[in-house]
This record gives structure tokens, sequence and C-alpha cells, in this order.
């Protein structure tokens, strides 16, 4: 599956929100099984990949996403 160009910057934003805001839980005192908070976290990360998957052979792009991707 590939993703439009168009939804990648909305995309990446969530994806590192949602690494923000579950790391924050999986290290708060609130969280009785952090398994499911990491095996969660773990499926945010396969698709924050699969993003830079759809990015990497455009080096506009990359150059554009590189804050979002980690890279």
């Amino acid at each position: 599956m590939d993703i439009e160009n168009t939804w990648l910057p909305t995309l990446l934003c969530v994806v590192r929100d949602a690494i923000r805001y579950n790391d924050g839980l999986r290290n708060s005192q609130t969280v009785k099984d952090i398994e499911d908070i990491e095996e969660w976290m773990l499926r945010i990360y396969q698709f924050k990949e699969h993003l830079r998957e759809n990015v990497k052979d455009d080096p506009a792009m990359m150059e554009t996403y590189r804050q979002y991707l980690g890279e």
C-alpha cells in the first residue's frame, strides 16, 4: 500500500505525537501493564518505518521530512 504524498505531513506529525505521548505514558506511574504500551509503540515505530520507505526514494521529500523521520 502506497501512501499519497499529501498525507505524509499529517501522518508524520501523528506518529511523532503518538510516540511522545505513549513514551510518557509508559514512564508514568499510572500504567499497570507496560508490555501493552511497549507493544503498541513497536507498531507505531513499524508504521514510521513504512512511511520512511515511502519517502526514501525522493531526496527532496526526504530532506523536507527528515526531522520527523529521525534521519
